[in-house]
């Protein structure tokens, strides 16, 4: 077996948000992601995702570090590395010097010293249980029969994996809880809009803010670093919610086959287009009202997430490649605080 170290003990852990540019960093990280790429040279090398409970940072195994640390690596390792923190293309990033996971050093007989998972998972920073008592006294409180039964009755079944599950492995909430924390605020969106909005169907807004997102459940496996499941790379959360549901609804046998119709449709139609991912655009306007909030609390999350990742100097984070844009971090203010405008009469 080949003996890899950290050449020294780690050191304090410093988080991921906290890291800056020609930083050196000699501790531990949780690996949600590994693939397998090659250079301009055609030489191999591994593209990583490294994660503590503040992000994630991307770094580069590059082929002479691999052949000196071969893995296997997978995602979901607890990994201690050893490397130099760079930027690349305005965003930071880690050159890997060496690495080494916890179940390599325990083979060869070493104890991982200061190694302190409770560091390395990224979660909602809310308290999941309130969370899911918050979303199920929605559902319980403001539906009505028979789909308040349809509901609940989905909740109930899949309360283990929406308490974990990430709403998505990279761009929002892609963490543990995450899921949970994307549905409850989508489904309090639709309650505030509903009072904006009065004549539509609220069972149906609520039920779909709830629902929109349950196939993820099985999409997603690994809540600590997510990974795409086989269903969920071959038919994807869309679908797979909406089996979910008509599965559920046949068990039930749902009394209203219109509304259950609607309510599927504002499933498959939730990403918008068939450029996103529905196979349907929305043809309701409850469907169209789920599909835009769904939409804003996913950006808002990555706008808040890139905000609090970005280290650039200056007013302007460095370009977000999803969001198409760098963005504004508040600055100075345009005008000094004691500066008052002229009254309209001395204009």
């Amino acid at each position: 077996m080949l003996t890899v170290t950290l050449e020294g003990d780690p050191l304090a852990h410093q988080l991921i948000t906290d890291l800056k540019e020609g930083a050196s960093v000699r501790q531990y990280f949780l690996l949600r992601r590994v693939e397998s790429r090659t250079d301009k040279s055609g030489k191999p090398y591994l593209a990583l995702t490294l994660g503590d409970k503040s992000g994630t940072l991307e770094a580069r195994l590059w082929s002479d570090v691999l052949e000196k640390c071969p893995g296997p690596f997978a995602a979901g390792d607890y990994v201690g590395v050893r490397g130099q923190v760079s930027a690349y293309k305005g965003e930071r990033q880690i050159t890997v010097q060496n690495i080494i996971t916890i179940s390599q050093l325990q083979a060869q007989g070493k104890e991982p010293k200061d190694f302190d998972p409770e560091l390395l998972h990224l979660a909602t920073p809310h308290d999941r249980g309130q969370l899911w008592r918050e979303l199920w006294e929605m559902a319980e409180s403001r539906l009505k029969p028979p789909l308040k039964q349809l509901v609940l009755s989905l909740l109930d079944k899949y309360q283990a994996e929406i308490m974990v599950c990430p709403a998505a492995r990279v761009y929002h909430h892609p963490y543990l809880g995450g899921l949970l924390e994307h549905t409850w605020s989508v489904a309090r969106h639709a309650l505030a809009s509903l009072t904006i909005y009065p004549d539509l169907n609220p069972d149906l807004v609520l039920a779909g803010a709830i629902l929109h997102d349950l196939g993820k459940v099985k999409e997603l496996a690994s809540p600590q670093a997510p990974e795409l499941t086989v269903p969920g790379q071959l038919l994807g959360h869309i679908v797979l919610g909406w089996e979910m549901l008509r599965e559920q609804a046949r068990a039930l046998e749902f009394p209203e086959p219109t509304l259950l119709l609607q309510l599927e449709h504002i499933i498959l139609s939730h990403h918008g287009t068939l450029e996103f991912g529905s196979p349907i655009p929305p043809k309701t306007r409850e469907a169209l009202l789920v599909f835009y909030l769904d939409d804003l609390d996913a950006k808002l999350k990555i706008m808040d997430q890139h905000l609090k990742s970005d280290t650039t100097e200056g007013d302007f984070t460095s370009y977000h490649r999803l969001l198409q844009r760098g963005l504004y971090k508040g600055g100075e203010p345009l005008t000094d605080p004691g500066d008052t405008l002229p009254e309209p009469e001395d204009l």
